[in-house]
């Protein structure tokens, strides 16, 4: 096995949490209350695929919606008297960035090549940087390249996506791990010859000192 050199993180679930109850709850105040979903499926890390905001969130990663096409498809559906940004608020209660896992950044990218593999639209990416922001830093600089689907318009689990990655970077595929939480963006990982590893849903914490053996 080749030395790991570079390592690919994703971000939802990795890099930030997902508080998937908080977002909804908050789009309920607003009128949008989930019609299929459980408090079991609450309780459960990732984001619920019967959730009326799931099939949104796909074409906001392609690229296929905006900040404004998504305020304007949810808005209409809204109490009266609800504003675009108590809309843009409630979709980002999903995004959590603990100020650790900036820390832990930091220090890998003393000895690793980073990169960032995401798919994300734009309303989470501006909230992702915003909150780094608050800590004194900029989220972009934690890694040597940032690999967003919106921007790229290919999405995980799609080998184009990862192709696109390895060819632009020119990195090696076998001194490469690569850390997501989908068991199917591992599996496409895998399948190009990366060292991917699976992590639980906002679990990375419990998990890196196993993937990363002198990362505390």
């Amino acid at each position: 096995m080749k030395e790991i050199k570079n390592i690919i993180f994703d971000l939802g679930g990795v890099i930030v949490d997902l508080d998937i109850k908080s977002s909804m709850t908050a789009f309920a105040q607003l009128g949008l209350v989930p019609k299929n979903i459980t408090p079991e499926q609450l309780s459960v890390s990732g984001i619920p695929k019967d959730w009326e905001m799931y099939e949104l969130m796909k074409h906001m990663d392609l690229g296929e919606m905006d900040e404004a096409g998504f305020v304007a498809t949810l808005l209409p559906h809204c109490l009266p008297g609800t504003t675009a940004q108590q809309l843009i608020d409630a979709y980002n209660k999903l995004i959590v960035l603990p100020h650790h896992r900036l820390e832990m950044l930091t220090r890998l990218h003393k000895r690793y090549k980073l990169f960032l593999l995401s798919n994300l639209g734009d309303i989470h990416w501006a909230e992702t940087k915003r909150q780094a922001q608050q800590f004194g830093m900029r989220f972009e600089d934690c890694f040597d390249r940032v690999f967003l689907s919106f921007e790229l318009h290919m999405v995980k689990p799609d080998a184009a996506i990862y192709r696109h990655l390895l060819e632009t970077t020119g990195i090696d595929p076998q001194e490469t791990l690569y850390i997501d939480d989908l068991p199917n963006n591992i599996a496409a990982g895998e399948a190009l010859g990366l060292l991917a590893r699976k992590v639980n849903c906002n679990g990375l914490d419990a998990e890196i000192q196993q993937i990363i053996p002198d990362e505390a």
